[in-house]
């Protein structure tokens, strides 16, 4: 089941991958995360066919913090993708997944100086540097072991000052962010050229990343336009080539009738925008023509995902509101407690009843633990089940045991087929660590 095409079985039971969703709750339990190989790998196979014609000088490489779990390495493996990290937990599933360290970034605003250590043991490909303090750690880490000179790869993250109007906690390129070098401050100009001449190093190039669930090209555009201008201007102030750009993530994916249903050319219009920026300056400039970076996250995951739940008590306010309450809750999907986050809803086991208004709300004690609010949705009762779409970024990577609840299992299906990838918790795991 494409999140686009809502399908039922000659049971009208919701169908997704061929895998019957009741049939799932009733092998699984619910609440459960479902992922679809199928979306997943379709995804993958999108982003990898427009690169490779439209910049063959790239890399892709997976946002780990969409969704992290060993099966998703294999998965992203396939396709000759990289991925960045942004914890040593990160990095460390990664390599136990067999991932390449070779083609791991290193991403975060606050890296630990264990975690800097971890990864330079680790070998990892690259380390996006957000601040000062880090690269006096990494350097300092370099001068007690001297035989890391000249090994550790760095990009530095910076800001272009792109507000890409999303919602505030997911624009991060504003100059007013915990990420980065603002690029309209002098002293980050000075900042690169120290880090360039710095022998004890690599220096790749530069970083940035304006926001989350941007659905047209002008933003990418506006802001790879701006950031070659800068390349640029380092190149006249310091003779700096910068050999490696990385334009973060951001794409787009579909939640609701309000997004944009983003299609392949879609997708193939907003990088074919960022290439065109940097090969206009590039011969314009006579600039050396970077590697081109991106990295995708939630675009390839969020529609892939679908969590199914099943429905407990329902009161019916008149003339206010009608709550639905699931077995699930803000403890195995906090977006909208976080940022409003919306949702489609669908009923599994359907009657194709009319649609009401309702609001689905978890099990937890909290008024703010809502799933998604003034949806429609087909009328339920207790014991039906329902699913809720593109769940598979930022659900189970945040998922926790608020009021001790359990974090589900999470099953990939294909053609069918069902198996799990990541086991749901026992009360024995709740307590394991406590004394």
């Amino acid at each position: 089941m494409s999140q686009l095409e809502i399908n039922y079985n000659k049971n009208n039971n919701l169908e997704i991958s061929k895998c019957d969703s009741i049939n799932l709750v009733k092998k699984y339990g619910s609440p459960l995360y479902v992922i679809n190989e199928e979306v997943l790998e379709q995804k993958c196979n999108i982003f990898k066919t427009i690169l490779d014609d439209v910049y063959p000088n790239h890399i892709i490489s997976y946002a780990s913090k969409a969704f992290c779990c060993k099966y998703i390495y294999g998965i992203i493996k396939k396709y000759n993708f990289y991925c960045d990290v942004v914890s040593s937990g990160e990095l460390y599933t990664a390599i136990n997944a067999k991932f390449d360290p070779a083609k791991i970034l290193f991403h975060g605003n606050n890296k630990t100086l264990n975690e800097i250590n971890f990864a330079i043991k680790n070998k990892v490909f690259n380390f996006v540097i957000d601040n000062e303090t880090e690269y006096e750690n990494i350097g300092n880490i370099i001068k007690n072991n001297k035989s890391l000179k000249g090994k550790i790869n760095v990009l530095i993250r910076v800001n272009p000052g792109i507000i890409a109007h999303t919602h505030e906690f997911v624009e991060t390129a504003k100059e007013d962010s915990k990420f980065g070098f603002n690029i309209s401050n002098p002293d980050t100009d000075k900042f690169i050229a120290k880090v360039y001449a710095d022998n004890n190093i690599n220096f790749l190039g530069l970083h940035y990343h304006i926001g989350s669930q941007i659905f047209n090209k002008e933003p990418f555009s506006v802001a790879c336009k701006k950031m070659m201008d800068y390349i640029f201007c380092l190149k006249q102030k310091y003779n700096i080539d910068i050999k490696t750009l990385d334009v973060g993530g951001g794409f787009g994916a579909w939640y609701t009738i309000k997004d944009v249903r983003i299609q392949e050319t879609d997708y193939k219009k907003i990088i074919k925008a960022i290439a065109l920026e940097i090969k206009n300056a590039v011969k314009k400039y006579n600039l050396v023509e970077p590697t081109l970076i991106i990295e995708p996250g939630r675009s390839i995951i969020a529609e892939a995902g679908t969590t199914l739940y099943t429905v407990g008590n329902i009161k019916d306010i008149k003339s206010v509101r009608k709550y639905v309450a699931v077995d699930g809750g803000m403890f195995e999907n906090p977006r909208y407690a976080l940022y409003g986050a919306e949702y489609t809803a669908v009923k599994c086991n359907t009657t194709f009843d009319k649609q009401e208004k309702v609001t689905i709300v978890g099990k937890c004690c909290e008024s703010g633990d809502i799933i998604t609010k003034d949806v429609k949705l087909e009328k339920v009762v207790p014991g039906d089940v329902i699913a809720i779409l593109s769940t598979g970024a930022y659900n189970y990577s945040m998922a926790s045991n608020y009021n001790r609840n359990l974090i589900p299992p999470v099953i990939k299906v294909k053609n069918g087929k069902a198996s799990i990838i990541v086991k749901g918790q026992t009360y024995k795991d709740l307590i394991k660590n406590d004394l």
